[in-house]
């Protein structure tokens, strides 16, 4: 039986989509939902290290909008998921830290049914080196995951 719902968000298309599919998914089972978004640090490469051109003053403030972005992105998918589904109660969950351990970590300690994610479609050999957090997800999660294309 399923009675909680952990759908990763993250404003893509392909997670729009889980979204789509976990709210039916749950309106079908009586379950409920938890919208979880998690903000991974920047890549080195995004943040520039040359002392002139950064101060703590802009880190502060790269680090508040960035942080602004990730709430926004979480308060956009509640509101539509309570818009298209208003019986199916969500609640919003916003974690920092490695998209795929985040997720893992919250469908271990929130005792969900499933988890739903999207698909991201990165190329190849990036993914042969990386994996893609989808996949890290169905290899680690405690419960069945879901991945929406």
């Amino acid at each position: 039986m399923i009675k909680n719902v952990l759908i990763a968000v993250d404003g893509s298309k392909n997670s729009d989509r889980a979204l789509d599919f976990g709210l039916d998914l749950a309106e079908k089972y009586g379950a409920v939902v938890t919208a979880l978004n998690v903000s991974d640090s920047p890549p080195m490469g995004a943040v520039p290290m040359e002392p002139t051109m950064i101060s703590g003053a802009s880190m502060g403030a790269f680090s508040k909008n960035l942080q602004k972005f990730h709430e926004e992105t979480l308060n956009k998918a509640v509101a539509y998921a309570k818009s298209v589904k208003p019986d199916v109660v969500v609640f919003p969950k916003f974690r920092e830290g490695h998209p795929s351990s985040e997720i893992v970590a919250e469908a271990k300690e929130g005792g969900f049914d499933v988890v739903v994610v999207g698909h991201r479609g990165s190329g190849r050999v990036r993914e042969m080196f990386m994996g893609s957090v989808s996949e890290k997800v169905v290899h680690s999660a405690p419960c069945s995951v879901i991945i929406v294309r």
